[in-house]
């Protein structure tokens, strides 16, 4: 499992609305004031279907990723996912 966290704060609202509207994109509900942001095979979000100008653009991967960045621009994010097992995602789900 790949994904990226998301705080729960007004700004990255819009990031959520278009990873939820994203084909190979699951997100999980809030746990402890963050979103988790599932994906499966590599995926790319643009910048323009969020919205969002760029100081929010570049800082929506702070909280976390489980996964690789292909590329991130100004216009862009690339996501890959990785084999590796997500810490803690199993445990907050029980």
């Amino acid at each position: 499992m790949s994904g990226f966290y998301v705080l729960d704060v007004a700004e990255f609202d819009p990031l959520i609305r278009a990873a939820e509207q994203h084909r190979d994109c699951r997100v999980h509900p809030v746990i402890a004031g963050y979103r988790y942001v599932e994906f499966d095979g590599t995926i790319e979000i643009t910048r323009e279907s969020t919205g969002l100008g760029e100081a929010v653009w570049f800082g929506c991967l702070t909280a976390g990723l489980d996964g690789k960045i292909t590329s991130f621009t100004s216009q862009a994010i690339k996501l890959a996912p990785t084999n590796e097992p997500v810490l803690g995602v199993q445990e907050m789900r029980a």
